[in-house]
């Protein structure tokens, strides 16, 4: 039997492809719901439809352009995302491991591990501790993963501070915004419309998020109200991180799956799904394949942001300069931020001057970029 603990996408995602295989899987989940409390923004690139075709009742918008604010400029970018009803996603991740054969215990909270192919969980219901036994233990619960701690993986991982609250807001329907440089350190803001009138504005930072959280909502909204907070802790990806040892694996955010660019964790989850499932299915080293099929691509995503948070308000105000180029906008329009490499590269190649933008260069090799006449 496979036991996943946490029914978040990416381990109700990893059940349905395991059950359909014909595996025996049961997914524990501490809470008396899935899909709560929510901790996300719930946007997403049209990539996800790669992995399934959504319902409607689980697409709250889908919005056609991003604003980027610097601190001294703006620009609008074509792009194609999916505001999703965070609660109903996960939900229906979860209905979809049901059908294909898997079964969900609610209320189990995992506990600890009973030799090498049980474990101890509680049924919080009646408070009573009961023994599962696993042939492979995956842990899919978050950030804080119980599981990592308890089979000694985990680490110093870094996490960022996300606050995101719901407020009355009336704002274009078909845009988000992004904030950069406007007194965020080392993260940035966001605001997304999910109604005519409600928004889901947010901030993340590795420190004094609250403080930075209020100014960033009077300076966009002149308010203080909130209707209801969806704050949780975003894994800054961890390249060294062991996601396998022995019969027990990582997903997702217990992982660090997460793109460090945008927070984003669901399609990296969703991804690294298809690899752990193959590397179940067919005894493979998941720690090596996870690097070799998505590995690279997080690693450029933490190296770009790395750079982004070295950057002045004046180079800011350089990049949304250079972004603000049709031929470049038409580049960001055709790859989303879940295709990074060839987005890189498809930049550079359009737009060399992205190279002279500070420490730029040492994405150079990254990305194979062999220089012209304009970057030397």
């Amino acid at each position: 039997m496979i036991a996943i603990v946490g029914a978040g996408p990416a381990g109700s995602y990893l059940a349905y492809l395991l059950a359909r295989q014909g595996k025996d899987v049961t997914i524990l989940e501490e809470h008396d719901r899935i899909g709560s409390p929510v901790q996300c923004t719930g946007i997403v690139t049209h990539s996800i439809e790669k992995f399934f075709k959504l319902k409607n009742e689980v697409i709250a918008k889908r919005l056609d352009k991003v604003v980027v604010v610097g601190k001294s400029s703006k620009i609008s970018v074509n792009v194609d995302e999916i505001v999703m009803w965070r609660d109903k996603f996960d939900m229906f991740v979860a209905e979809m491991a049901q059908d294909a054969g898997a079964k969900i215990l609610l209320n189990h909270r995992f506990i600890g591990f009973d030799g090498k192919q049980s474990i101890k969980v509680k049924d919080r219901k009646n408070s009573k501790l009961k023994e599962i036994k696993a042939d492979i233990i995956v842990g899919a619960d978050g950030p804080y993963s119980a599981v990592a701690n308890a089979a000694g993986m985990g680490s110093n991982s870094k996490n960022y501070i996300g606050m995101q609250a719901k407020i009355r807001l009336k704002m274009d329907t078909t845009a988000f915004e992004t904030y950069f440089g406007i007194d965020f350190p080392n993260f940035f803001g966001w605001v997304v419309p999910e109604s005519e009138d409600t928004v889901r504005l947010g901030i993340g930072c590795f420190e004094n998020t609250k403080e930075y959280f209020y100014k960033f909502l009077k300076m966009r909204t002149g308010k203080k109200d909130i209707l209801c907070w969806e704050s949780g802790l975003i894994p800054l990806y961890n390249p060294k991180k062991t996601i396998q040892k022995g019969n027990v694996y990582l997903i997702g955010d217990a992982a660090t799956h997460v793109k460090a660019t945008t927070g984003g964790g669901i399609i990296p989850s969703l991804k690294a799904a298809h690899t752990l499932c193959d590397c179940i299915a067919s005894n493979k080293n998941y720690n090596r394949e996870f690097k070799r099929q998505s590995g690279k691509e997080l690693l450029l995503h933490l190296r770009l942001r790395n750079i982004l948070n070295k950057f002045s308000d004046n180079d800011y105000g350089k990049l949304l300069s250079l972004m603000s180029q049709e031929k470049v906008k038409k580049i960001l329009k055709k790859y989303d931020r879940d295709t990074p490499i060839p987005l890189l590269a498809n930049l550079l190649l359009k737009e060399p001057r992205f190279l002279l933008l500070p420490t730029t260069t040492i994405l150079k090799n990254f990305c194979g970029w062999k220089g012209s006449r304009t970057t030397k």
